[in-house]
């Protein structure tokens, strides 16, 4: 498929009536949750707190109702990705105009006793220049079904369906704005 990105392609995704082809899709989890991340740096399936769990994220069936997380260059960009050797840990390298930014995404796992908590962290560096970054967080829950306001509360963003919480603390990711369903950002990353 010309142009939609591949894992590791270096290509400028490109999505298709909202949609991503399967391929442009990586795994990452925590023996217990799992996310499909796409290569424009969206969250597009995430099921929470078990496998088996209703969806958070469900944009890969329904672009439009179903949430997401996205997180890319603000502009045109190129991609590269791949997984830490030996590991789960998905980093995918943007090339933007202005300079490249590298992602490092995973799951965090706690080897001690079982939690009823997960937590997806998604860490931005930069690698060249100066590159605009945003991103947008819309949880949607029951396979988009219900699509809670986002309330702010002890320093985080925090969206509730019945006893699930979905919670989003951010650092240096630009001043987070919330409107109807959606939290959202701005920021610039700069080599180093």
């Amino acid at each position: 498929m010309a142009n939609n990105g591949s894992p590791g392609g270096g290509l400028q995704p490109r999505r298709v009536d909202g949609y991503l082809p399967i391929e442009c899709y990586a795994a990452i989890g925590d023996g217990r949750s799992l996310a499909l991340v796409g290569i424009d740096g969206s969250i597009d399936w995430m099921c929470l707190p078990n496998l088996d769990g209703p969806s958070v994220f469900a944009a890969v069936l329904d672009p439009a109702q179903g949430g997401s997380f996205s997180l890319a260059p603000a502009g045109t960009y190129s991609v590269k990705r791949s997984y830490l050797p030996r590991t789960n840990v998905l980093v995918t390298e943007f090339t933007a105009p202005e300079g490249a930014v590298r992602v490092t995404e995973t799951f965090t796992f706690d080897s001690g006793e079982e939690v009823p908590w997960c937590e997806l962290v998604r860490q931005v560096e930069g690698i060249t220049g100066t590159v605009p970054m945003q991103w947008r967080l819309r949880p949607s829950f029951e396979y988009g079904q219900s699509t809670p306001d986002p309330v702010h509360r002890g320093g985080a963003w925090v969206y509730r369906h019945g006893d699930l919480q979905v919670g989003l603390r951010c650092w240096d990711a630009g001043e987070p704005q919330a409107d109807r369903e959606a939290v959202h950002g701005r920021f610039e990353v700069s080599a180093g």
